[in-house]
């Protein structure tokens, strides 16, 4: 289940890059055209754009989205910073101030992206090293103009990007700590709801799991099968070679009846030396063989130190109008019914 989320959340931020990407390339051309006045625009957007597109093109071919996130957020962060520097030191730096706030607002963003790619630690450090160095190239620039009385306006402006900076730095730390101590309390929950509906001797789903699965799937009974099997003289093997040996056996019987059995079954013990199985089938004749080949699974191998062992099972068909206990009650008696000829044979009930 865990896998299966980690591919869904993978495709969604994959459908959310490209989205941003495709939007990014026709915003970031644009201004090279209309700004193409500005040399740093000028000679460095197209490269940017080369890079958004094989960015996009990459992720549209289903390459790697965490590599592709990561490229992402330094190429643009090393752009921004450069065009930062640019601002501040080549041109008039009135005629500037516009890109340089800019350039602000798209290292804000690039600290949210960073909290979102990287791990809370790593987005703090990634945030801190945009402060320090947009700190650093404000104030070499701004330091000794400010001083001589020039430029009294921009410095208060950069000392408020500069603020705006740490404080949603601070922000964001928080609120990523807050979201990890979410999703460790809701992995335990996730660990607790899976403990108690696991069976900690053979791994497999236990009665309170089967009977919630069971109480679903009689929503739809056509097709349904529910089936009991129990292990013969189980008392015997217990008696003769001790419980710890029986639990072997019982944990490779598990084992077993999981290699042969399809992705959608639910198997599952049911109490003692009791499992079951919950399974859709076509029909009963393909249900019955599929079952009788189980039995053919346990009882062909020995097992080690203890030899032959062998399983009956009863096998009730779900039908409109039942109830869970019926179909239930049914599956039991044909197990006896299994039990009572023999053993180690497969009994359906009867229709």
């Amino acid at each position: 289940m865990r896998g299966l989320r980690s591919v869904q959340v993978n495709e969604t931020k994959r459908v959310a890059y490209l989205a941003g990407l495709l939007l990014a390339i026709p915003v970031i051309f644009s201004t090279w055209l209309i700004q193409d006045e500005q040399a740093f625009v000028r000679w460095v957007y197209p490269f940017f754009i080369l890079l958004c597109v094989q960015w996009a093109w990459r992720t549209w071919r289903k390459g790697d989205v965490t590599r592709v996130e990561g490229e992402v957020l330094w190429g643009t962060g090393i752009l921004f910073m450069a065009k930062l520097t640019f601002g501040f030191f080549v041109g008039d730096l009135r005629s500037n101030w516009v890109e340089i706030e800019g350039s602000y607002w798209v290292m804000a963003f690039m600290m949210v992206l960073a909290y979102i790619v990287l791990s809370p630690r790593q987005g703090f450090l990634f945030s801190l090293s945009i402060i320090f160095l947009t700190f650093l190239i404000g104030l070499l620039r701004l330091g000794p103009e400010v001083s001589q009385g020039s430029y009294r306006e921009e410095f208060l402006s950069f000392l408020r990007n500069e603020m705006r900076l740490v404080a949603m730095g601070g922000l964001l730390y928080l609120l990523a700590l807050l979201k990890d101590r979410l999703a460790q309390a809701h992995r335990q929950v996730e660990q607790m709801h899976t403990l108690a509906r696991t069976d900690p001797l053979m791994g497999l789903p236990n009665r309170l799991a089967l009977s919630e699965q069971l109480e679903i799937e009689s929503h739809q009974p056509h097709g349904l099968y529910v089936v009991l099997l129990d292990l013969d003289h189980f008392k015997q093997i217990n008696d003769r070679f001790g419980h710890a040996v029986g639990d072997k056996v019982l944990r490779e019987v598990g084992r077993r009846l999981r290699t042969s059995l399809r992705k959608d079954d639910m198997l599952g013990r049911w109490g003692g030396e009791e499992l079951m199985i919950i399974m859709r089938g076509d029909s009963p004749h393909d249900v019955l063989a599929a079952v009788e080949r189980l039995r053919e699974d346990i009882a062909f191998w020995p097992f080690d130190g203890v030899g032959a062992v062998s399983a009956s099972f009863g096998i009730a068909e779900g039908h409109l109008g039942d109830s869970v206990h019926s179909l239930l009650d049914r599956a039991d008696k044909a197990l006896y019914q299994a039990k009572h000829l023999g053993r180690n044979r497969v009994e359906m009930a009867p229709v």
